[in-house]
């Protein structure tokens, strides 16, 4: 991994159920990926396979899957941990996972034909400079997302990476909620939708809200 992972594909499986909780994880792990143009039906059909592939396997881990409405087309991956510990358990569990990871690996080249460089962050949570709505993704269906090296103007869980760059984040039920949000905390923010077919869901992400996390793999084995 870089930081923790050897390959993309790990970073993106790799969370705790922290991410099913209502309190902000210690630390956040973001993976970014820029889609290319004219790419995002391919990488649909491949992050399709892969949301398949762990609900088949019964990845135990919930992992968030969300997409920019706003600002360069990328989707970014969100895996939550209790700490470093934890984070090298996490992996481990699933490096041993041999049939789970060949087929991620697999997948893993196929979607490099369409997306450009990845970025992975490793950030760690800021209750000093975290403001108003607590961290809860059950029932959210947009994040308001900033990016920024000096504090925005909104209420949000900020997660630090180590080179200083903040990451503020605030769980939206509607797009109509985020985008007054975005106009709250300026510049610096952007919508991003969550997607339900990708990732893998907690159950209380499920239970919160079943009729949006239908399309899911998971969902549909319960």
């Amino acid at each position: 991994m870089k930081g923790i992972r050897s390959t993309p594909v790990i970073a993106i499986c790799l969370a705790v159920p922290l991410m099913a909780q209502g309190r902000p994880p210690k630390i956040l792990q973001i993976v970014r990926e820029p889609l290319t143009p004219g790419g995002e039906t391919a990488y649909k059909t491949i992050e399709d396979a892969t949301a398949r592939i762990c609900a088949e396997q019964k990845c135990p881990h919930p992992h968030l899957a969300i997409e920019s409405l706003s600002g360069p087309r990328e989707v970014w991956w969100l895996n939550a941990f209790e700490s470093e510990a934890e984070k090298q358990r996490v992996e481990s569990a699933y490096a041993q996972n041999g049939p789970l990871m060949a087929a991620l690996q697999r997948n893993s080249r196929r979607k490099a034909k369409v997306t450009g460089s990845h970025v992975n962050v490793s950030a760690e949570y800021r209750p000093d400079l975290s403001r108003g709505v607590p961290w809860a993704v059950a029932g959210a269906r947009f994040l308001v997302v900033a990016v920024s090296r000096e504090d925005v103007s909104g209420d949000g869980s900020v997660f630090e990476a180590g080179d200083g760059m903040r990451y503020m984040f605030r769980p939206c039920v509607s797009r109509q909620q985020a985008d007054a949000e975005v106009a709250r905390w300026g510049r610096d923010a952007r919508v991003f939708a969550i997607r339900p077919y990708w990732g893998l869901p907690a159950k209380e992400w499920l239970e919160a809200d079943p009729e949006f996390w239908r399309p899911n793999p998971l969902a549909n084995r319960r």
